[in-house]
């Protein structure tokens, strides 16, 4: 126990010694201080180099913290107080290298920060590009808003705010994402939209030529509704009113299918029947018994007509409409001839 007090009391010492000065400045404790002291020299001066060719504003500050400390510990060794002259160019050189790892987090920030800003300004200038005209105001004011942020983001980048420059960055692509996606959507929707459209057209067209055999008021009556539903479609596509607009082309698909619906079944098959027959009896008057032409063609009119009255006797409805689209074939070709100079 007593040596341990003692060799407390020796340390405790010369420590005092070491500090007051009493040590000469030709000792070896001195030649160490000055050797600490050009080494933290050195330091600063490569960190003096570093934080100018930066132009990091922390890391100027933490330097200009070390040179003041170093200053310091100059002037304690002048006194001869080299412990303390030690310990504070430790310090100055501590700050020194944390200006240098400053300078090295600043250049690594401003690029982290350069290359997202320009990613960014490219996600933002296609997302520009992919809205369409007429779109919802609300990709719009989306738009607006992020190009006033990308704008703020670079002043705060030249002014070396790179953590609000980086946050600001990283809203406006993730608006600019949303923008594309919205964008996306409403490509998809176009274009399943147009292919739909072909689509009900075809199934349209084949109705109206379905309900004109069959001559049925009511399938009339719902293929006008569905023609109306049809061209209101391509109304709201134009406007950009993609759900209505499909909504539209359901509604002309479901009554365009209701027309063909009202014109199957024997009452159908018995009203095409009895049209077709009616018509062909009328052109039977006019035509010319020395036409010979006319007359063949007119007796085959006359056959397919018989044939699908037998079929709708026996209720075979396939074959009677099979017979009876033959006989409006027949009946249109017959037409054509009398117009053309054949009566």
């Amino acid at each position: 126990m007593k040596k341990e007090i003692l060799k407390y009391l020796l340390t405790a010492g010369l420590t005092a010694l070491f500090a007051s000065g009493v040590l000469g400045q030709t000792t070896p404790q001195s030649d160490r201080v000055r050797t600490e002291l050009e080494r933290t020299d050195e330091i600063i001066d490569r960190a003096k180099e570093t934080v100018v060719s930066s132009n990091a504003l922390v890391a100027a500050v933490t330097l200009k913290q070390a040179t003041e400390l170093q200053r310091g510990a100059k002037e304690w060794f002048g006194k001869r107080r080299l412990l303390m002259a030690y310990k504070q160019t430790l310090e100055a050189r501590e700050q020194a290298k944390k200006a240098l790892v400053l300078c090295r987090l600043t250049e690594q920030g401003e690029t982290v920060v350069l290359r997202k800003l320009e990613r960014a300004g490219e996600l933002l200038e296609q997302a520009k590009e992919s809205i369409p005209s007429g779109s919802v105001e609300r990709l719009r004011a989306l738009y607006e808003l992020a190009r006033d942020n990308l704008n703020r983001a670079w002043e705060f980048h030249r002014s070396q705010r790179y953590r609000p420059a980086l946050k600001l960055a990283n809203q406006v692509i993730k608006a600019a994402r949303e923008i594309l996606n919205a964008s996306n959507r409403d490509i998809r929707k176009h274009a399943d939209f147009e292919r739909r459209y072909e689509g009900v057209g075809e199934t349209i067209n084949k109705v109206r030529e379905k309900v004109t055999e069959c001559g049925s008021e009511a399938a009339s009556g719902l293929l006008e509704q569905a023609i109306k539903a049809y061209q209101l479609s391509r109304e709201l596509a134009s406007q950009d009113k993609l759900d209505a607009a499909l909504q539209s082309l359901q509604k002309a698909r479901q009554m365009a299918v209701e027309a063909s619906k009202n014109c199957e079944g024997l009452g159908s098959l018995n009203r095409r029947y009895d049209r077709l027959k009616n018509e062909t009896d009328h052109l039977n008057e006019a035509i010319s018994r020395n036409n010979e032409t006319a007359q063949k063609m007119l007796n085959q009119v006359y056959d397919q007509l018989e044939l699908a009255r037998k079929y709708i006797d026996q209720n075979q409805t396939e074959a009677a409409a099979a017979a009876l689209k033959a006989a409006h074939l027949s009946l249109n070709q017959l037409k054509r001839h009398l117009g053309s100079g054949g009566m």
